[in-house]
C-alpha cells in the first residue's frame, strides 16, 4: 500500500479539488473548547507580545506532501500561526509520489528529523516502533485537541495516541439519478439504519446492467459478454476499498483492539467473496483487480460513461460538485451497515528541540478551521467530532455538498461503529501481512479460483505476521 493511497487520497483528491481554493480562514474553535495553540498559544501568565518576544528564535520544521493548492492552504495557515505565535515555520512540500517515505529515512540516518509530518496511514506504526514519534495523548486530555473521530484517532499498541488523521475519508456509494430514474428504481438510501440489505443490492444492480440488446441482467437472454452499461463499478481495488465487506458481513481483519484476527474468519471469507461474485457470478460489476487503479476513473467519469453506481472515496465529492446528475448513498449492509475509513495522519517526532511548542503547532494544524478551503470542498472530510454534530459546524463543511451526500456523511459519522478504522493504522504488521495478501488475492478477483482457496493458502503465513506483533 504505502504510497499508492496516499497519492490517492491527498495529491488526487486535491487535483479534484477546485483550483481556485486559496487562503485559510480564522482558527477559532467554535466547538466551545478553548483551543490554546488556536488562540496563539500563550504560555501561561504571558500577553501576546511576550509570547512572541519569548518566541522569535524558535523555528518549528514541518514536511507534508501535496500539490500546489495544498502548498497554498498549508503557507497561509503556517503564516497565520508565525503572526499569532511569533513561531517561525519552515513549511517544506514534497511530491506525492511515493518518495515521502524514503525521505524520512534519510533524514533519520542523517540525524535531522523535522519537528512534525504528514505520514502514510501503514508507516505510522513502523516509524513508532523505531522509538521516534511522540505521545500526543495529553493533547486530547487536556483539551488542547477536541475529541476526534475514533477512527481515525491512531494508537500505538500500548494505547498511547501518536498521531490523528487530517480528513476523515471513507468509502461511499455514487450513482447516476438518470440511470436510475430509467431503470425505475428508487435512489440508494442516505441513512446508515435504511442500508439496503445484500439480495435487494445485487437484484437493483442487475436492473441496472444492460447488454446491447437492451436486456437486463434480471431479464432471460441477457449477454453479459455483450454489457456496454454495468449496474456497479470500483474506482480502485485495493484493501481500503474492499475491506469494508468483510467487516458487513461480521467479519473483519483485526479486531479494533487488535487483539483477535479476523481475516480467516468464514464471514470474512464469504464477505470478500460476495464482492467478487458481483463481477463473476451476477454479472453486475466489471472486472479490477488489486490495485489502486482499475481504469474506470472517478466516480464522474464512471457515472458518465457505462456505469451507473461506483463505489469510491469520499474524496470523488470535490468531482461531483455542481453535477445535478449524481447522488450519494450509504454502502449495502450484509450482517450490519459499514465503511472504511482513511486519512494521512499527522506526527510529531520525540527529536524536537522545541516538544511543547511542536505539539502546540500540531493542535493548531489538526484544527478543521484551519483546513476549511479543503473540507468544502469535499476533497477532506472532518476529522472532529463536534464537526457532525453541531450545526453551526455541520453548515460551515457541508453547504456546498449535494444533500444525499451530507445526509450520508453525517449518519456515517454519527452512527456509532459504522466507521470501521482501517487496520493500517494499528497493526504493527500489517503492511507485510497485506503484501502476502496481494500476491494471490487477484485469482479470487477473478474468479480463477475461490476467496476460501485463496484465504486457506495464505492466511497461516499472515497470522504468523500478525502473532509477531512487529513491524520489522
Amino acid at each position: 500500500m504505502k504510497h499508492g493511497k496516499r497519492t490517492l487520497v491527498l495529491s488526487l483528491a486535491l487535483t479534484m479539488a477546485i483550483s481556485a481554493l486559496a487562503g485559510c480562514s480564522g482558527n477559532a474553535n467554535n466547538s466551545g473548547t478553548t483551543n490554546a495553540a488556536a488562540e496563539g498559544t500563550k504560555a501561561p501568565g504571558n500577553t501576546g507580545e511576550g509570547n512572541n518576544a519569548a518566541a522569535k528564535d524558535i523555528t518549528l520544521e514541518l514536511l507534508y506532501w501535496g500539490d500546489d493548492v495544498q502548498k497554498k492552504l498549508v503557507e497561509a495557515a503556517t503564516e497565520k500561526y508565525t503572526a499569532d505565535t511569533g513561531i517561525k515555520i519552515n513549511a517544506q512540500v514534497l511530491p506525492a509520489d511515493g518518495t515521502f517515505d524514503t525521505f524520512i529515512q534519510t533524514r533519520l540516518q542523517s540525524g535531522e528529523l523535522p519537528d512534525i509530518s504528514y505520514m502514510g496511514e501503514g508507516d505510522i506504526q513502523k516509524y513508532n516502533e523505531m522509538g521516534i514519534l511522540e505521545d500526543i495523548s495529553d493533547l486530547l486530555t487536556d483539551g488542547s485537541i477536541p475529541e476526534k473521530l475514533p477512527a481515525i484517532t491512531i494508537h500505538s499498541p500500548e494505547q498511547k495516541v501518536i498521531g490523528v488523521g487530517l480528513s476523515n475519508q471513507m468509502e461511499l456509494l455514487f450513482y447516476s439519478k438518470a440511470k436510475f430514474d430509467e431503470a425505475g428504481l428508487s435512489y440508494p438510501p442516505t441513512k446508515v439504519e435504511e442500508a439496503w440489505d445484500w439480495d435487494t443490492f445485487v437484484a437493483n444492480a442487475k436492473k441496472l446492467t444492460k447488454d446491447t440488446k437492451g436486456k437486463t441482467a434480471a431479464d432471460d437472454g441477457f449477454d453479459a459478454a455483450l454489457t456496454e452499461n454495468y449496474g456497479l463499478g470500483f474506482t480502485a481495488g485495493r484493501e481500503f476499498h474492499h475491506f469494508w465487506a468483510a467487516n458487513a458481513n461480521g467479519g473483519g481483519i483485526v479486531s479494533p483492539d487488535g487483539k483477535a484476527f479476523q481475516w480467516d474468519s468464514p464471514e470474512s471469507v464469504e464477505g470478500i467473496q460476495r464482492l467478487a461474485d458481483l463481477v463473476n457470478k451476477d454479472k453486475v460489476a466489471s472486472p479490477f483487480t488489486y490495485t489502486w487503479s482499475t481504469g474506470i476513473g472517478s466516480a464522474v467519469d464512471a457515472l458518465s460513461g457505462g456505469y451507473a453506481m461506483a463505489i469510491s472515496g469520499s474524496w470523488d465529492l470535490a468531482n461531483i460538485k455542481g453535477n445535478e446528475d449524481i447522488g450519494v448513498g450509504v454502502l449495502p449492509k450484509m450482517k450490519k451497515a459499514v465503511t472504511m475509513n482513511a486519512g494521512a495522519p499527522l506526527v510529531v517526532y520525540n527529536t524536537s528541540k522545541h516538544i511543547e511548542e511542536a505539539k502546540k503547532f500540531y493542535a493548531y494544524m489538526v484544527n478543521p478551521e484551519n483546513s476549511l478551503e479543503l473540507l468544502k470542498s469535499g476533497a477532506w472530510l472532518p476529522n472532529q467530532a463536534d464537526w457532525y454534530t453541531d450545526p453551526a459546524l455541520v453548515e460551515k463543511w457541508s453547504s456546498e455538498l449535494p444533500e444525499s451526500a451530507r445526509e450520508t456523511i453525517l449518519s456515517y459519522s454519527t452512527t456509532k461503529d459504522s466507521i470501521v478504522q482501517w487496520p493500517a493504522y494499528y497493526v504493527p504488521a500489517y503492511l507485510k501481512m497485506n503484501t502476502e495478501y496481494e500476491k494471490s488475492i487477484d485469482q479470487a478477483l477473478s474468479g480463477s479460483k475461490s476467496v476460501k482457496e485463496i484465504y486457506d493458502s495464505v492466511m497461516p503465513v499472515i497470522k504468523t505476521l500478525w502473532e509477531s506483533g512487529t513491524v520489522s
